[in-house]
């Protein structure tokens, strides 16, 4: 065997440039080939014909329900709660009326009233 590739490395020696390069794109080619064949040849048969005949559908599932991910096509899926109202711009007494609630109508002036004294004590304590 190490005469054999002896040889060979000196006729590879004797070759111009010119011939080394040949030989260096001849082998490149036949070294891509025998790849491509190879590659082609180990494909299981029934994977090349899916391939030619029929595109491959894949079968998706969400681990999560659609109903969860999307709101209904309902407007009023929420009870109580406007989405959307036409820009004013002026507002009456009567149209407020509608979307305000008086924070001293439950009894909230026990807060207020805390608030402002912490707040007063805070701005007294400054230098």
């Amino acid at each position: 065997m190490e005469k054999f590739v002896q040889k060979i490395l000196d006729k590879f020696h004797e070759m111009s440039a010119e011939q080394k390069k040949r030989f260096a794109i001849i082998c490149t080619i036949v070294f891509a080939v025998l790849l491509t064949l190879s590659v082609l040849l180990s494909m299981p048969r029934s994977g090349r014909q899916a391939a030619t005949d029929e595109p491959v559908r894949l079968n998706i599932v969400s681990p999560i329900p659609a109903e969860e991910l999307f709101l209904p096509d309902e407007p009023d899926y929420l009870p109580g709660v406007i989405l959307e109202r036409s820009q004013r711009s002026v507002w009456t007494d009567q149209d407020a009326a509608e979307y305000w609630q008086d924070p001293l109508r439950f009894g909230e002036e026990q807060w207020r009233e805390m608030i402002e004294e912490a707040i007063d004590k805070f701005l007294e304590s400054i230098p």
